[in-house]
């Protein structure tokens, strides 16, 4: 999951020179790797074809060719590459969504993508060939100049992207998927270097840029001074569009894995991490014979990191076979071949042996060290698969391992007596197990539930000892316990047998199952609302993120503005109402700041830059941090909307969002879970609610729509007059307007009366498009008026005008 971050910094990139890479490692010879192999020649030696005005469309790219095609030699009779050399033009419209045509014109002052082009590098697996037409010239005959080009083009995609572009077509030709790839890079225009992909599949966009929506196709380029991918415009299939609906990118995994048996060889923890993971999988499709895994993923081009840092598989087992594997240097992921195709439902089990310097270097710290990422070290086929863990490591003797799940046991290790082996077990199914191998001290504490009967849960928290880092070990033990108490109250249970964290010497948390990764654990008087904030917003994770897992990337805010409210809701308890309202005065001004570039403050308002339903796709390199602060930060003020929506504003009754949200995880306890997911449940709760029937109101749907899929930031101002009655009453009569919004958002906004001897009344009012008028009947006079003084709507600005 995202990392928590104490301290935003912009990182600097310096430049370095790549040397070429190295021969990828091998397995055991087949068929399948002899396919592979094929394709990673890419022998431009299948003939050439003279294209006059050849127009070659896919999907929403027209390309027009005027030159010459080099075509591949065929690969069990289909051609799956070509060259093309001449002069080209391509053009890509936006498809109907406004945050992928606001980006094109961010990102290239242009409605549409169109470029020309001298040179084109084509890989696929679908009809293209048919396109090019007949063959003009003999086959055999290679043009030197386009061979270079076609080994470059794939040695630099693997190197920017992680993307096996030849594996990739084996997983293609072997699982007989329907349709085919289509990649293209272009060279030699105006756009200079960038290429397009068209996976119906959806590999390449959930394996190498995150986007697991459904997405079929990116356009993108990389920036190889920034060492950054931007991503100009990701789009649906046509077919999508025009049919309304789309299906996740998961749908089309090819196995689904249960249980992974893990041992984890931290014995040489300075210079390898060794691991053979054993998975036991079932196959979700039929004729399934080449599986691609994800590792390493988050690993880049700066530094080599990807080159030096990989886990590299040595060996890949089923049974007692050796089978067949590819992965390339620079790659982030590896494919592995079966000898016969799997048919839906078959079981599997594969141990992988793999090995690479993924361990971290804490600098100052030396007696702790940490995978490079909590994610991404041992092979996963999706992103957000579940699954259980038996986790064995084998480390040395002066250090402890702290890790997800329970403890089993700790003993010396029986084949190396100057080694321990410690266990750990996560019988519930999860998507994320971590570790810390350190010189860590442990400290125990014990959660004791508020329903009596529930048995305490364990907890401890590994600390460094005191000569190295002063830690206020006692404080951060009753916060977890105090934020593990009021969480499960407000949620519902927690399901996992132990709670804990581990010092994390580094400028950010996380909250993986049962284990918090805790950085400044020291507590400071005069800051300690800080931790407070960081361990109350990680312990959230437990149920945002762990318990309910986001169902794709544009779910993200469902696990972070989540956790990020969670957070202050507890800073509130724990410190006071004045430090909650602090922490969200400042989610509200974050928006309104620039987005930073990689050259300095960019333009308008990181508020502006899209919805918060785009998740990692709202930071490119003109709105750097707008992930951030619109995922963590407008998401948790989208949820604080929607707990004043569920809350009754003449009582102050909040429990019905409690409610709600406990339901919410109830329903999809162990699952992931979208935003309509999200919206559906809250519905039905807002439909019972004081708001709802006061203003006729039947669900939801306007503020997810307004606040969620939209961008607009209104500003609201409530106008009023007082009148006295005959009868002692007061009437408070005018409107309430909506500026700096589409005309048809709608808003209910509580409304404070405050009277004599501190007494108060709260009401709503509810504005339609530019302005509504209202009128409220009060038992007395009020000395003052308000309009939402506790900043529950999120705005711009709010204020209040009486009419003399």
């Amino acid at each position: 999951m995202k990392a928590h971050s104490l301290i935003k910094s912009l990182a600097i990139c310096c430049l370095l020179l790549i040397g070429p890479t190295a021969s990828a490692q091998e397995g055991p010879d087949s068929k399948e790797k002899k396919i592979y192999n094929q394709l990673k020649a890419f022998s431009l030696t299948g003939g050439t074809v003279e294209a006059k005005g050849l127009v070659l469309k896919r999907d929403r790219v027209q390309l027009t060719l005027d030159g010459v095609v080099y075509l591949g030699e065929p690969v069990e009779g289909i051609i799956t590459g070509a060259v093309f050399m001449g002069e080209g033009k391509f053009i890509a419209e936006t498809p109907p969504n406004k945050f992928e045509q606001d980006n094109v014109k961010r990102l290239l002052g242009a409605d549409l993508i169109e470029s020309d082009f001298k040179t084109a590098v084509f890989r696929f697996t679908d009809d293209t060939a048919k396109q090019f037409g007949a063959v003009t010239r003999d086959a055999g005959v290679v043009n030197e100049r386009a061979q270079k080009l076609a080994r470059e083009t794939d040695e630099r995609t693997l190197r920017e992207t992680g993307a096996n572009l030849s594996a990739r077509l084996a997983i293609s030709l072997l699982n007989l998927e329907k349709p085919g790839l289509f990649f293209a890079n272009f060279a030699g225009g105006k756009r200079g270097n960038f290429s397009v992909v068209l996976d119906h599949q959806n590999r390449i966009p959930v394996a190498n840029f995150g986007i697991d929506a459904g997405e079929k196709g990116i356009i993108w380029s990389y920036d190889s001074g920034l060492y950054y991918s931007q991503v100009w415009l990701a789009f649906l299939a046509l077919e999508d569009y025009q049919r309304g609906t789309v299906m996740y990118a998961d749908a089309n995994n090819q196995i689904d894995i249960k249980h992974y048996r893990m041992d984890v060889d931290l014995r040489d923890y300075g210079d390898r991490l060794k691991l053979h993971a054993q998975v036991e999988a079932e196959s979700l499709q039929s004729n399934v014979r080449a599986i691609s895994f994800m590792i390493g993923d988050s690993l880049g081009e700066y530094d080599s990191e990807r080159l030096k840092k990989q886990m590299r598989v040595k060996s890949v087992r089923r049974g007692g076979t050796d089978l067949p594997w590819a992965q390339e240097n620079w790659e982030s992921g590896l494919t592995v071949f079966l000898p016969e195709p799997l048919k839906s439902k078959d079981k599997l089990e594969l141990t992988l042996s793999l090995e690479g310097d993924f361990i971290t270097e804490t600098g100052y710290f030396q007696n702790c060290h940490y995978p490079l990422s909590n994610v991404t070290w041992f092979p996963r086929h999706s992103s957000l698969d579940r699954a259980t863990f038996d986790l064995t490591f084998r480390h040395p003797k002066r250090f402890r391992v702290a890790s997800v799940g329970t403890r089993s046991s700790e003993e010396t290790d029986p084949d190396d007596t100057g080694a321990m082996l410690t266990r750990y077990q996560m019988a519930q199914p999860v998507a994320v197990v971590t570790f810390a191998l350190g010189g860590f001290k442990r400290h125990k504490g014990l959660v004791k539930w508020d329903k009596g009967d529930t048995p305490p849960t364990p907890i401890e928290f590994n600390s460094l000892v005191s000569d190295v880092l002063l830690i206020k070990e006692d404080f951060v033990i009753a916060e977890l316990s105090n934020s593990i108490r009021y969480f499960t109250l407000i949620f519902g249970d927690y399901p996992y047998p132990t709670f804990g964290g581990v010092f994390h010497p580094f400028n950010f948390g996380q909250g993986l199952p049962s284990l918090l990764m805790i950085p400044f654990a020291r507590s400071d008087r005069s800051r300690t609302y800080i931790y407070y904030h960081l361990i109350g917003h990680e312990t959230a994770h437990q149920w945002w993120g762990n318990i309910v897992s986001w169902r794709s990337y544009r779910d993200q805010w469902l696990s972070e503005g989540f956790a990020e409210y969670s957070g202050i809701l507890y800073t509130g308890v724990r410190a006071s109402h004045n430090v909650k309202n602090d922490l969200l005065r400042a989610l509200r001004t974050s928006l309104k700041e620039p987005p930073q570039t990689f050259t300095g403050l960019g333009k308008g308002r990181l508020v502006d830059v899209g919805p918060i339903i785009l998740g990692h796709r709202l930071t490119t390199a003109k709105t750097l941090g707008s992930y951030d602060v619109l995922t963590y930060n407008k998401g948790a003020l989208v949820l604080r909307m929607l707990h004043f929506m569920l809350t009754d504003p003449e009582t102050g009754d909040d429990k019905p969002f409690s409610t709600m949200m406990t339901d919410f995880v109830e329903r999809h306890r162990n699952k992931t879970a979208s935003t309509d997911d999200f919206r559906i449940v809250a519905n039905e709760h807002f439909a019972k609610s004081p708001i709802a029937r006061n203003n006729r109101l039947t669900n939801l749907n306007w503020l997810f729509s307004q606040f969620v899929y939209q961008s607009a930031f209104p500003s609201y101002e409530l106008e009023y007059k007082l009148q006295d009655q005959p009868n002692g009453k007061v009437i408070v009569s005018g409107t309430v307007s909506q500026k700096n919004a589409p005309f048809d958002w709608v808003m209910v906004l509580p409304v404070k009366f405050s009277f004599a001897e501190k007494q108060f009344a709260i009401g709503t009012v509810m504005v339609q498009g530019a302005y509504s008028p209202f009128q409220i009947e009060l038992p007395a006079r009020p000395k003052k008026v308000e309009l939402d003084p506790e900043r529950w709507i999120l705005a711009e600005g709010i204020s209040t005008k009486e009419l003399k």
